[in-house]
């Protein structure tokens, strides 16, 4: 990659020529098979990468530990600078698709090119900001799972037939069908010219409605258990995705504080440069 085509990536594009020169003359270019896992979750990391070629895939784990493929990089994309500039443990693993060409930048590297480009800093700063806001919107939405799917996933044959029942009973098609099917019982009996099944007081047909309440009451009560269950896995997710959203502002605050800080003194030390002067 020439030294004017860092100028294409989002965090060198404020640069002028002569800072993207700069940068470039401190990276060291790295090289990866595919399959190779370039970084690892949980390891501390004093790396950042350029992807020049290749494709690497950028995975993280969601709240059940489960891998999710966050993103794939290509070409002109990077990876791993939060890591570098907060020395925070990686928080998602890189492994290469193909064969991968990087531009590697250290830590002690690019600290030291920022304190002498106070500019260069604040171009850094913004980009990371928007970077930072992208990736945590990202991570709420894998957070935020669907109730409904995973309650239905976990539904068996016996609580999907108490459904589907409970539905039935408590609709207004199954009191129609029930008054008329009373009405034509009744009917029967009283003006009824050949049998009269069931005679008044109609014994026959109250035992017949007194069994079907003995067996709807429980089935629909395993409806309403089902529900409750529902609404506390409802509960618990919403726990997940807030204490996961205070987590990431949290983190997410800190790092620009970082940031901040490590700017206003790169600007200290202009000053004082300009005043030797």
């Amino acid at each position: 990659m020439a030294e004017i085509e860092l100028r294409e990536v989002p965090l060198f594009s404020e640069m002028d020529e002569q800072e993207v020169a700069g940068i470039r003359a401190i990276m060291e270019e790295m090289k990866f098979k595919a399959g190779q896992v370039i970084i690892r979750e949980g390891e501390p990391g004093d790396l950042f990468y350029l992807i020049t070629e290749g494709h690497a895939e950028i995975i993280i784990r969601d709240a059940d530990g489960a891998e999710l493929l966050l993103h794939e990089a290509g070409p002109g994309e990077f990876f791993g600078e939060l890591s570098m500039l907060t020395n925070a443990p990686r928080s998602a693993r890189v492994r290469a698709t193909d064969n991968v060409t990087t531009l590697a930048l250290k830590r002690d590297d690019f600290f030291e090119f920022l304190r002498n480009h106070s500019s260069a800093a604040i171009d850094v700063l913004v980009e990371l900001g928007g970077r930072l806001h992208e990736n945590d919107l990202i991570l709420r939405r894998m957070v935020s799972r669907n109730v409904n799917e995973m309650v239905d996933e976990q539904m068996t044959l016996s609580e999907r037939v108490a459904d589907k029942a409970a539905d039935l009973i408590g609709s207004w098609r199954f009191i129609i069908f029930q008054s008329v099917l009373v009405g034509v019982w009744i009917t029967l009996n009283v003006v009824a010219w050949i049998n009269h099944w069931d005679e008044y007081p109609f014994v026959l047909m109250n035992v017949v409605l007194s069994m079907q309440a003995a067996y709807s009451g429980p089935v629909i009560m395993m409806s309403q258990n089902r529900q409750s269950t529902k609404d506390r896995l409802a509960a618990e997710v919403d726990h997940q995705v807030n204490t996961k959203a205070e987590l990431e502002i949290g983190l997410l605050m800190r790092r620009m504080d970082e940031l901040e800080k490590n700017i206003a003194e790169n600007q200290n030390e202009l000053k004082n440069l300009i005043g030797a002067k």
